[in-house]
């Protein structure tokens, strides 16, 4: 299955660079799709059928925070990661408050980026499975489910 994921920054080197790691790790699974700022991200996630938001937070406009609520009023099930230079409290708090599945610091590394994308991937997959069979899930009760498995398993191994 094929997904679409919004990458959204003002800075075309980051977006580049985010494209290029998309491309070069799922290339068929992942198709990208660029935003330059906090408007564009909320119209372009919604008009592209996006299920995967990585948005910076300093955007011009509309910031990453901002688009992230619009985005979140209109799909509740979305992963929304976000990737931006900024370590402050008050931005974190705000991503928690969207139910981000994950606060990215740049300059992060490239397996940082991955692994979260592989974990909005999964749950993208599993609510399109649950979506098939009638059920309906959140991205946050999946990955709750998750955690709770793994939990489980580490138990069983100790």
């Amino acid at each position: 299955m094929m997904y679409r994921v919004l990458v959204a920054d003002d800075e075309p080197i980051e977006r580049m660079i985010v494209g290029r790691t998309i491309k070069k790790y799922f290339s068929g699974q992942l198709e990208v799709v660029e935003a330059v700022n906090g408007r564009e991200a909320a119209k372009f996630f919604t008009e592209k059928d996006c299920k995967i938001a990585l948005l910076d937070i300093e955007m011009p406009g509309v910031n990453g925070l901002e688009a992230a609520e619009q985005i979140r009023e209109k799909d509740r099930d979305c992963s929304i990661i976000f990737l931006t230079a900024f370590d402050e409290f008050s931005y974190a708090k705000r991503a928690i408050s969207v139910h981000a599945l994950d606060y990215l610091l740049k300059p992060g590394t490239e397996e940082e980026l991955v692994a979260v994308l592989e974990e909005a991937v999964r749950i993208a997959e599993e609510q399109e499975t649950d979506r098939e069979a009638g059920e309906k899930k959140s991205a946050e009760q999946i990955s709750a489910e998750r955690d709770c498995h793994e939990d489980t398993a580490d138990t069983e191994r100790s």
